[in-house]
C-alpha cells in the first residue's frame, strides 16, 4: 500500500534530482591529436566534476593520463589557455586544486613543473 501526501504546487519531495539527472553524462572538450593518438577532457560527474584527459590509441583502446585527484581545468581559458597541451605522448596539464602544471609521461608519476604563486586570474 503506498501513502500519498499533498502538497501546494511545486513544494513536493521529488525522487528526481539535479544530481540524478547528471550522473551519466560526461562531458567531452578540447579535442587534440599527437601522432595517431587522440586526446580530450572529459567532465565526470560520477567524480564530482572531476576533469580527466583522456587518451585514445590507434587501435581504440582509452587510458586515463591524469590520474585521481588531479583536475585538468583552469581559468585561463577565458583569455585564449586551455587547460593541457600534448607532445610526443607527454600531456602537460594543470590541475585546478593548486593551479600548477605537471608533465604526465606514460609509466611515470606525475611531476610539477612551476611553483605556487599568488596571481589570480
Amino acid at each position: 500500500m503506498t501513502i500519498r501526501t499533498q502538497a501546494p504546487f511545486g513544494s513536493w519531495r521529488s525522487p528526481i534530482t539535479a544530481d540524478v539527472i547528471v550522473a551519466g553524462s560526461i562531458g567531452l572538450q578540447s579535442f587534440k591529436a599527437d601522432g595517431s593518438d587522440r586526446y580530450w577532457i572529459e567532465s565526470r560527474p560520477s567524480e564530482q566534476g572531476r576533469c580527466v584527459v583522456v587518451r585514445q590509441t590507434e587501435d581504440g583502446a582509452c587510458t586515463d593520463v591524469t590520474p585521481p585527484p588531479f583536475n585538468v581545468r583552469t581559468r585561463a581559458h577565458e583569455y585564449g589557455g586551455g587547460a593541457y597541451a600534448v607532445a610526443k605522448r607527454v600531456v602537460f596539464a594543470s590541475n585546478f586544486a593548486d593551479n600548477l602544471v605537471y608533465r604526465h609521461a606514460p609509466g611515470l608519476d606525475p611531476i610539477a613543473l612551476t611553483k605556487q604563486c599568488d596571481m589570480r586570474f
